[in-house]
């Protein structure tokens, strides 16, 4: 079954682009309520979300928020913190990408890991096509009543997935990564573009990103903390990432299921690439169904492909098999 597509256009006003969402509530209701169970005992964070919308979100997105929430059974400071999972509960994302240039252009594959219950993140996997002017200016792969990007492509320019990591830094108030993920997609006309930006640009807190281009030399894991970068290039063709720094440098933290099973993941793709390389979409996805490389809470596997736009995904149960 191919995954449902759903068309954000951008020429209208934020509080009209998600309107279809009202024929997908109880969905929405679903997720969101995943969602903010996690949070149980971090009341704090409730407490001080007015504040963060004043100063760092844009309206917007608060907008679409609101939006949001209108059709569901959250208020809409709920649903912002439901869209500001990653920045807060990090740690419960894993992953493992990697691009490399083929005959069919530049690839970009990854394996989204990421907790989740009754494999809700699974089953309500979309693919979002943002518009203007009846053109697709990106495409997304995210979920029902989720406004930012954690993996996006924007045609014959650029792809960026997301893989989290944990740093010493401290955390700043700045733009959640997924709201600056969808800004970047949004403006940034070339890789060169979108790189300077993901490099340079503070955000809420540490993370990888996978920048790929649409020639063999644009590809680039940009390690962050909130102020800090270092851009780690491809070696032998291609680049690998999971979830720990290989160049910036960074006091030790705590090991994490994640973490623990980082370099073993990142060897095993490495090694797979450094055999051969896949000839076509089919054949990374192959790679990311590697026992090595899948984990159990692996939820979406997705290949980009920079130069036609195309989008394969697969959404999984997991270790237990394919989904659709």
């Amino acid at each position: 079954m191919s995954t449902i597509e759903h068309i954000v256009n951008l020429d209208i006003g934020p509080s009209e682009r998600w309107t279809f969402l009202k024929d997908y509530s109880a969905e929405v209701n679903d997720l969101l309520g995943c969602y903010l169970k996690d949070f149980s005992g971090e009341e704090y964070i409730f407490e001080s979300i007015n504040t963060y919308k004043d100063q760092i979100i844009s309206e917007e997105y608060l907008a679409e928020i609101e939006y949001v929430a209108s059709i569901s059974k959250y208020s809409a400071e709920q649903v912002l913190i439901a869209n500001l999972y990653y920045d807060v509960l990090k740690f419960y994302f894993g992953c493992t990408a990697f691009a490399f240039e083929s005959n069919n252009g530049v690839l970009h594959a990854r394996n989204l890991d990421w907790h989740t219950d009754n494999n809700l993140l699974s089953e309500h996997s979309r693919i979002f096509n943002f518009q203007k002017g009846g053109e697709t200016v990106f495409r997304s792969v995210g979920w029902l009543g989720f406004i930012g990007v954690l993996s996006g492509s924007k045609k014959e320019k650029f792809s960026v997935t997301l893989n989290a990591v944990l740093s010493s830094d401290s955390p700043e108030i700045a733009t959640p990564i997924s709201f600056f993920l969808r800004d970047v997609l949004t403006h940034a006309e070339s890789y060169e573009m979108a790189k300077k930006q993901l490099e340079m640009t503070t955000i809420a807190s540490d993370c990888l990103l996978l920048l790929s281009g649409t020639k063999g030399g644009e590809l680039a894991v940009i390690e962050r903390t909130p102020k800090r970068f270092a851009a780690r290039d491809p070696e032998n063709g291609h680049i690998v990432v999971t979830n720990d720094y290989k160049k910036l440098e960074n006091v030790s933290m705590a090991q994490g299921l994640l973490q623990s099973t980082s370099c073993g993941r990142y060897e095993r793709a490495e090694e797979v690439l450094n055999k051969a390389k896949p000839a076509s979409e089919s054949g990374c996805l192959e790679i990311l169904k590697d026992d090595s490389i899948m984990m159990g809470i692996t939820v979406q596997q997705m290949v980009f492909n920079n130069k036609n736009g195309n989008i394969e995904l697969i959404k999984t149960d997991g270790n237990n098999g394919d989904k659709k």
